[in-house]
């Protein structure tokens, strides 16, 4: 069921794997959408997409923070557009996650951390 997800945080220890132990043919990330209608008791197809994750530029991956880290994209959207190996994937794809991370949680802070640490500045936990 669209959109197609995949864990941001999990591949990035996939991509980090796949670099330290130099292994960067022996996996494929492929993804097939299927454009369907209901035709009686059947369903018909009218569409069929297929694609490559590791041909996809990372920097066009997006990455939903509020829904578990989550890569979300529909197959028929997925950019296609990397030419580099696999190898150079991987590396650009953790650097596109940590850069996200950072990002992520520099807004966090900003909107969860600092607007209330006036409140608990001198503030002790009572202890029994």
């Amino acid at each position: 069921m669209p959109p197609n997800i995949i864990s941001a945080y999990k591949l990035a220890k996939m991509c980090a794997l796949m670099i330290d132990n130099e292994e960067y043919e022996n996996i494929n990330i492929d993804y097939v959408e299927i454009d369907w209608v209901e035709n009686g008791a059947n369903l018909k197809c009218t569409n069929a997409h297929h694609g490559d994750l590791f041909k996809a530029n990372p920097e066009k991956l997006y990455i939903n923070w509020a829904a578990a880290m989550q890569v979300q994209f529909h197959v028929c959207d997925l950019d296609q557009s990397w030419k580099g190996t696999r190898e150079e994937w991987a590396r650009h794809y953790l650097k596109v996650f940590v850069t996200s991370a950072e990002h992520r949680c520099q807004k966090m802070r900003e909107t969860y951390v600092i607007p209330f640490l006036k409140y608990i500045q001198d503030y002790q936990i009572p202890t029994d």
